[in-house]
Order: structure tokens, then sequence, then C-alpha cells
């Protein structure tokens, strides 16, 4: 079985008391996840002491182990600080990139900022959106974005370039995003929010009684007045002051109401003021943050859960409560529809006003014991986590299920699983260490047995990419071979393993293989390009190669293949019979296809790039003297330089930087400053 493993970066103290929906989302989604399915968490602490900043620790949810690591520490969770915990969160991050870079296949983010951090790694990435986007431009957000809503809307669409699915809580934040995003549309998805029945669940009236005489005691209440209960971060979304408003007009009525506020956030102080200033102190008794079973006793024991918000998603609070059998009074806000109904368990404000929430209230508690315990309960039954989230688990196997058969092959091979292999670090990417005219023999021999091998050709331009794409990075790692197809590889080869190391390039070699496959009566394949180049490049082959059989053929489309589509290239290729298949998809959409079709496609998988063109003659490869002086990339740049001058300029630039780097780690080791990297546990290595 395949295990997939999910890494979700957010601001989040799963094993703390932070308040806010989208920490229990997250804690659900770990606990609920099937076997396999692997979480592990970049987030905050709240407690450096049991979980230090920096450092992974191992936690539990349920029956779910997962990895955690907090990237910044939080004093206050209900409070705000100078420098928003978001930008300290992403720099946080950043700081720590080393350590959170590999080891998973699928990245899960719950705020498009920290997905900009790793816009150039190619694994899937899934993104929530607990909100509506619109509502950051709403004068009730508390979103600090709402005086930048531009650069909001840039961040995201920057992130969505990189975005493979995407889910909303919100039907009209679903729209939102569609309308937005239209070449997206078909991968941005409604799932609603749930409520974990194993904490949040209705007790007998005996037990409620018991939690009533409990809750009394420890919060001053009377007993025998009526408790309404909000649960969630005091700021400006959730409208504390029209909850006040509203209750003080009960008050002013002559209800025996009490208001228990569980939670905390920024508007905390000024509540208190304003509780003071009409008289209300006696009356509202502010419980703080409490754990989620401290949270559900308080809800089995109130009389009303009141949400006066001014805008939400699908509010995880009011699916609790109505499942410890509490009806609800609340403004018509986000998904509550879905789940209040009108007269059977709970009202819903006409409008966002104290009258209209004032009048809710009090239909509420005039029905109170009419519509506790079966109406609520029956109005969440949909809404449990292994009905709502099976959509989601199954998407996160549809993303990363290739990418993760590729990692854990890489770690669940030999350190060294081919004779006499020699290895070093070019920037940072073992490279084999080649002899160009045993390379042939070897891949002959592997070809004439069809064994399932990949081999890779490395130039600067690939080994730069593998520093920033972890994808790239272990398809490269899976490879039976990976050879030093740029010049400046090479050279890096001589100065630190072999001083007579020559290039081994994809188009040359795939040349002398077609003589030694027509020698050994070898069948090969071609795999990518145009029809037209294909039929080109056959021609070329048959003139230079009269007896060499080209048993496969295949120009598949620019999209990525649909499952079925895949299982039937790899099944033409095995009927064919082909040896050496010569794949040209271009870096790194090749090399991943190689890993990924590793030990399903019987022959020796060769990724030679720009090959079948130059082959074809229709384009033209550098002079000899320009490949000796390592300037072919110069020759491919002036030939097409709208296209590729921004790919030359970064990985020639980072080439340099990163070499003059290695240049003089290699002198620190020398005098044991720092330790020699073990090049054999290569997936080990962090860039």
């Amino acid at each position: 079985m395949t295990t997939v493993h999910v890494r979700i970066f957010y601001p989040a103290d799963p094993m703390g008391v932070v308040p806010g929906g989208i920490d229990t989302f997250l804690r659900g989604l770990i606990k609920w996840a099937p076997p396999d399915l692997e979480f592990s968490l970049v987030g905050m602490t709240t407690d450096p002491q049991a979980r230090p900043a920096g450092r992974w620790t191992q936690c539990r949810l349920g029956e779910r182990n997962f990895k955690f690591f907090p990237v910044v520490t939080v004093g206050n969770a209900g409070g705000r600080s100078r420098v928003p915990l978001s930008v300290r969160f992403s720099l946080g991050t950043w700081w720590h990139r080393a350590a959170l870079y590999s080891g998973f296949d699928v990245f899960d983010f719950h705020r498009p900022e920290p997905s900009l951090l790793f816009m150039s790694d190619q694994r899937p990435k899934n993104a929530y959106f607990h909100n509506d986007p619109s509502t950051i431009e709403s004068t009730h957000s508390d979103n600090l974005w709402k005086r930048l809503p531009a650069v909001y809307k840039t961040i995201e669409r920057l992130a969505f370039e990189s975005f493979a699915s995407a889910w909303c809580v919100r039907e009209s934040g679903v729209q939102t995003l569609r309308e937005r995003f239209p070449l997206q549309a078909k991968n941005i998805r409604f799932i609603p929010t749930w409520v974990d029945a194993d904490v949040f669940n209705c007790v007998d009236d005996d037990a409620r009684q018991v939690l009533r005489q409990r809750a009394s005691q420890a919060y001053q209440l009377d007993e025998q007045s009526q408790w309404i209960v909000t649960v969630g971060r005091l700021d400006i979304q959730k409208d504390p002051m029209l909850m006040l408003a509203a209750f003080a007009r009960l008050r002013a009525q002559g209800r025996p109401v009490a208001w228990l506020v569980v939670g905390d956030g920024v508007l905390r102080a000024d509540l208190m003021r304003d509780v003071a200033t009409v008289g209300l102190t006696a009356f509202v008794h502010f419980v703080g943050l409490r754990p989620p079973a401290e949270i559900a006793d308080l809800l089995r024991a109130a009389d009303v859960y009141a949400l006066s918000s001014a805008y939400e998603g699908m509010p995880m609070a009011l699916l609790e409560a109505l499942g410890c059998g509490l009806p609800a009074a609340v403004t018509d806000v986000g998904e509550v529809r879905r789940v209040v109904l009108p007269g059977v368990n709970g009202a819903i404000a006409n409008s966002r006003s104290e009258d209209a929430l004032a009048v809710a209230l009090a239909d509420v508690l005039d029905h109170a014991n009419q519509w506790r315990g079966a109406p609520t309960q029956a109005a969440v039954e949909a809404y449990q986590p292994g009905k709502v989230l099976i959509q989601a688990y199954a998407n996160y196997r549809a993303l990363g299920e290739a990418y993760a058969h590729v990692r854990m092959g890489v770690q669940a091979r030999p350190a060294v699983d081919l004779p006499a292999r020699q290895r070093s670090l070019v920037v940072g990417v073992p490279i084999d260490v080649l002899d160009p005219a045993a390379v042939s023999a070897r891949l002959m021999s592997w070809a004439s047995a069809q064994e399932s091998r990949t081999v890779c050709f490395c130039n600067v331009h690939s080994v730069v990419a593998a520093r920033f794409d972890e994808r790239h990075r272990m398809a490269l790692l899976s490879a039976d071979l990976a050879a030093p197809d740029g010049a400046p590889v090479a050279w890096t080869l001589r100065k630190k393993s072999n001083p007579t190391q020559q290039r081994v390039d994809g188009p040359g070699t795939m040349w002398r293989l077609c003589g030694e496959a027509q020698a050994h009566g070898v069948k090969i394949g071609l795999y990518g390009s145009s029809e037209q180049t294909l039929a080109t490049l056959s021609t070329k082959l048959h003139a230079a190669f009269p007896k060499l059989e080209i048993a496969y053929a295949h120009s598949p489309p620019f999209r990525d293949l649909t499952a079925a589509e895949d299982v039937a290239v790899c099944g033409d290729i095995s009927r064919a019979g082909v040896g050496l298949l010569f794949v040209g998809l271009g870096c790194p959409k090749q090399e991943y296809w190689l890993a990924t079709h590793r030990g399903r496609v019987p022959a020796v998988m060769l990724g030679v790039g720009a090959a079948f063109d130059f082959h074809a003659g229709i384009s033209a490869r550098a002079p000899n003297w320009m490949s000796d002086y390592g300037l072919e990339w110069l020759h491919r740049l002036m030939s097409n330089p709208r296209r590729l001058w921004r790919r030359y300029l970064f990985s020639n630039s980072i080439f340099l930087m990163m070499s003059a780097w290695e240049a003089l780690c290699h002198v620190a080791r020398r005098l044991q400053i720092i330790p020699t990297p073990d090049i054999q546990k290569d997936h080990d290595y962090k860039p």
C-alpha cells in the first residue's frame, strides 16, 4: 500500500487551547484520516516547553500519530501582536525551510501566503479557504489585508497558479474563486465543516443537570436562569458588541438570562468595558479559552447557543452546539441555513440588528426544551467526519500517489544498488562519476534483459532545479544513472572525483545507443515531442541505422495523461518489446515521468531532452568548441531567447553561487570545521 504524506502549513497549535474553527478543522482532518494517509503540521506553539519551536515533536490526536513543527511561539493565542502572525509564520517557515522541505508528497495550505515560499516546488498543492475571499474587503473584516485588497488579490493569483485543487467551506466562496480563476474552476469545490461526535454529543436530563450544577458553582451562575453561550474569537467578524446589545435588550425585558462568553480575542477588553458600562457585569461571564471537552460540557449545560457574526463560512462551533443538543439563535450568515431550521431547532434573525437578534434569542429561549436534543442532532447527522472528509482524503490520494511511489521507492532502495557506483555532489545533487565508454555497455546489458531502469542526463538547469523542486530532486535520486550532461557539471566532477571526467550528454548517448541497438537487435521506442518531429526523427534514424527497429513511437498530449491513458501507454510499450525507450518531454517533466514509470515499463528509459529536435534537424546543436567550453547554453539562448532567458539567467547564476559555496564548504571539511555529508544516504540529504 502506498502511503501518501500530507504536510499542512498553517499557524495552528493542534495540541493547545486556541480559539478558531480552522484549528478545529485541522485537528479533525488529522484525527479522522485513514491509514494510507499520514499528516504532519507546520504551525505555531503555545507551549514551548512541550512543543518547542524549530523542532519536530511527535503528537497524537485520537488514534493518529503525527509530526508537528512549530516555526513561531505565540504567548497569547487570542491576542494580536504588532507583527501579524501570518508574517511571522511565513518568515519562520522560510528560516526553517531545510527541515521542512523533504519527506512528504502533498502541500496543504489554509492561507495562500505561505504557498508563495514553495512556488518552484512542483509537488501537488492543495488549499482550503475557510470563508468567501470577498469578505476580506468587508467593513466588518478584521483581516489586515482589507487595507491592501489589491495586494491580497495578487498573492491569491500567484498562489492559484500552483494549486492543483482548492476547497471552500462556503458556497458563495466557491463561486467567487471560480469567477476569479475560471481556468481552475473544475478544481475548486465546496466542502462543509463537520462535528466530532466523539466529543460533542447529547447527554440525558440527569447528566445535564449535573453539568449545570457544576457550571453554576464554577462561574457563579444562577441555576434557575437561562444560559446563553457563545463560542469563538472575540473579534470584529464575530461582532460580540451586537450580541451584547441584544442581550441587554433581553435583560431590559425582564428575562432572567446569563451570557457565557467562551473564547478570547482582541475585543475582549472592549467588550468587558462595555458590559460594565451597561451594568451587566453580574450577568456576563467570561469563561476564556477552554479545551474541546470542557466546551462540550458548557454547551450541554446551556439553554441557547448564539451566533452574532457579520460573516461566516460554515461555523464549526454552531455544529458542535447542535451536536450537543443545544438549539441556536443566529444571524443569517454563511451556511447556517444548512443546519439551523427555524421553528425546529432554532431561529435565524431576519436582519443584522440588535432587535432582530433579540427576537431570535427570545424565540429560542421560549422553545428551548421543545427544540433541544433530537431536532438539533438530526440537523448535523450528515456532517460527520467520515461522511464529509471522504472526498478530501480521496483528493489527497489522487494528488500524491504517484510522487509517494517515487519517494518511498528512493527511501527503500539500498544505499548503493549498482556495482561500483560512484557519485559526487554537484551543488548538493548526487551525480554519477561515469566512463562514457562503459555507459553504453551497461545500458545495453539492461536493455537486452528488458530491465526497468531510468537514466537522467543532468545539466546546470537540472541540478539547480533539484535544489528548489523536491519532486525533481527525488526523480534524480531514483534514477539508476544520473549522468553529467552539462560541461560545468562534468567540470565539477573533475575537481571532486575524477580528473578525466567527460560529458555524458543525452543526444550523443542516444545516437551511440541507436548504433548499439542495431548491432544487438534491441528494439527502441520514442516517447515525446510532436508527431511531425517523431516522423522526421524516425526517417533520420532509419537513414543512419537501416536495420534499427523502432518498435514504438508516441507523441503524448501536452496535458497530463488520465490514469486509463497512462495504463494504455505502459501496455503498448511492453507489448512492443522495447529495450531502449528515449523520452523527450523536457526537463523536469521527463525526469518525473521516468521516476513514476520505473517498474511499470520493462525498458531502459532515458530522458534525452532536446535530442529529438537535434537529431530530426529541427534545431541546430552548438558547435563543438562551444560545447567544449561549456557554452552550449549560450547557443540555445541565442536560438530561442524569449523562452530561455529566464531559465539561464536564474540557473547559471544560482549554479555559480552554489559552486562557490560548495568550494568554501570543501575547504571547511578538509579543515574538519564541518562534517562531510554521507551521500550514500542521499535521500536524507537536505539541500
